[in-house]
């Protein structure tokens, strides 16, 4: 995974994405999925503390987690699913 410490990088990196609302990725249909969040810990998408604020084709969400990480996953797998991490950066440096 990489993690952006820049707001230029972050910004150059989310452009390149199809960037579309949360609620057109509807994470609650995948199950109880881990993912490795840009803050170093593990989350699970289903956690409180875990929010979608937007979606990405194909099947990405980027996540804000309870330490202010945002992190692009990409769901990938048909029948058993698992979760990539491909960025991933801390919400202070977009402010």
């Amino acid at each position: 995974m990489i993690i952006f410490k820049t707001k230029k990088e972050a910004k150059e990196r989310l452009q390149k994405e199809t960037i579309r609302p949360p609620h057109l990725l509807r994470l609650k249909g995948y199950g109880s999925l881990d993912y490795n969040c840009s803050c170093g810990e593990i989350h699970n998408i289903k956690e409180k503390h875990v929010s979608c604020k937007s979606s990405a084709k194909p099947f990405k969400a980027l996540l804000r987690c309870e330490n202010n990480f945002i992190t692009m996953i990409k769901i990938e797998g048909f029948f058993k699913k698992k979760l990539i991490s491909e960025y991933g950066f801390d919400s202070k440096i977009m402010d």
